[in-house]
Order: structure tokens, then sequence, then C-alpha cells
């Protein structure tokens, strides 16, 4: 995407981040939200995010540990805690992005349950989690596998993902889409290709490892899903 990272940037068929970690793209990000935050954005959730949060109704009651991968400055982290995860970690290629994700959790008075580190996922030995969520993430990656690979193993009880929706006319729309803002990024400078993902290969994945589906929806260009892992 063309604005800040994770769950917080604008909402649009793609996204940016790229499989390994690039200097160019994390100080492209720290200098947006920096200058967001100097000029006073709150960095609320995107309408994609908040349709997500809907359909995680049952976090106050599952207390889970969750792993946002992506989280940009933790908008749909924080609002997990603040329904009832019992502890949750954030990680996000901008070291600006974490900067601002910790000082929100210092005054949302969450800091003691989160942990905000700078890393690409891809990559990172990650540790157990019960839930994983990819908002909007898995789109910025060029090598799905080697995210899924990682991502998957790091979920214990339940994985969530938001990825633009590949099937039918909303799949033809969303990469045309996805195209012309690829070629926009490249005539301004900015390294930020995103990809729309076969969802059935995402989602055979998932239930190669374990997990079936619990739930869906669609929202926009967006398509949203919850993995359970098989009892």
């Amino acid at each position: 995407m063309a604005e800040p990272t994770g769950n917080d940037a604008t909402d649009s068929s793609a996204c940016c981040r790229p499989t390994l970690p690039d200097p160019r793209i994390q100080g492209y990000f720290d200098r947006k939200v920096r200058r967001q935050t100097t000029a006073g954005h709150v960095f609320a959730m995107l309408p994609a995010s908040r349709r997500l949060l809907a359909e995680l109704t049952d976090v106050g009651a599952a207390r889970p540990t969750v792993l946002e991968l992506g989280c940009g400055p933790g908008s749909l982290t924080l609002a997990l805690l603040e329904r009832g995860a019992a502890r949750a970690t954030g990680i996000d290629l901008s070291p600006q992005s974490v900067e601002v994700a910790d000082r929100r959790a210092r005054e949302a008075g969450v800091a003691d349950r989160v942990e905000f580190r700078v890393g690409d996922a891809a990559s990172l030995a990650l540790e157990t989690h019960d839930w994983v969520v990819l908002d909007k993430v898995i789109c910025c990656y060029r090598d799905l596998d080697a995210l899924l690979t990682s991502s998957i193993a790091a979920a214990g009880r339940r994985y969530v993902f938001v990825v633009p929706d590949s099937r039918g006319v909303r799949g033809l729309l969303g990469r045309a889409l996805v195209w012309l803002e690829n070629a926009t990024n490249m005539l301004r400078g900015r390294p930020c290709p995103g990809y729309v993902h076969d969802i059935r290969v995402i989602e055979g994945r998932l239930e190669a490892a374990g997990f079936r589906r619990a739930s869906r929806a669609t929202f926009r260009l967006w398509y949203l899903a919850v993995f359970d892992r098989a009892a």
C-alpha cells in the first residue's frame, strides 16, 4: 500500500512489504509515519480491519495470546488486548511504526501485556501464539511459501488473515487495481509491489497443517477468513 504499514494503512487492494527487510521501504514508511505523527494522525483502524475485528467476537472468552504480523502502529493488536486477549506480540518492518505502537500501548495502559518488535515475518524465528493474525499482509509478499511456512508454524489454535479476493469478478478487479498501483508506485520510485495470491493455495496450506475454516467474509475487494485448528 502507499500508506503506513499494517492495518492502519489506507484501504486498497494492494499493500507493500517485501520478503526481505529492505531499508528503502523501512525508510519510506518511517518517514510516512513520522509525518503523520507530527500532524496528529490517530492511526485508527480502517474499515476492513474493523470488519475483521467483528469476526473475532470470542477474544474475551478465549483470552488468547496473539501474534500480529505486519502490525503497523498497532491499532488491531491494541484493540484485541482491550477486548480480552491475554498477551500480544506485534511485528512490523518499520521501526517508526513500532515506536508509535509502543507509545500507544503505554497510553492505553496495556504495555505490560504487549511487545512490539521490528522484523520481517517471513524470516524471523516466530514463537508460537494461540492466534496468528495477518491483516492485509500476505498480499505484500512475493514469496508466499516462506511467509506461510513461518506464520502457520507459529499458530497454536487459530490463523486469521485478510487478503485481496482472488475469486471471480472481485479477483479480476483486484488484480487490475494491484497492477495499476504497482505501476504508479514504480513511477513514483516506491519499491512496494503488491500481489493477489490464490486463496485456494493459502487455505490448502492451512488445511494441510490441521486447520479448518471457522468463518469467512468479504468486504469490498478483501477476503477475510478465520481458521481454527481441528480438535
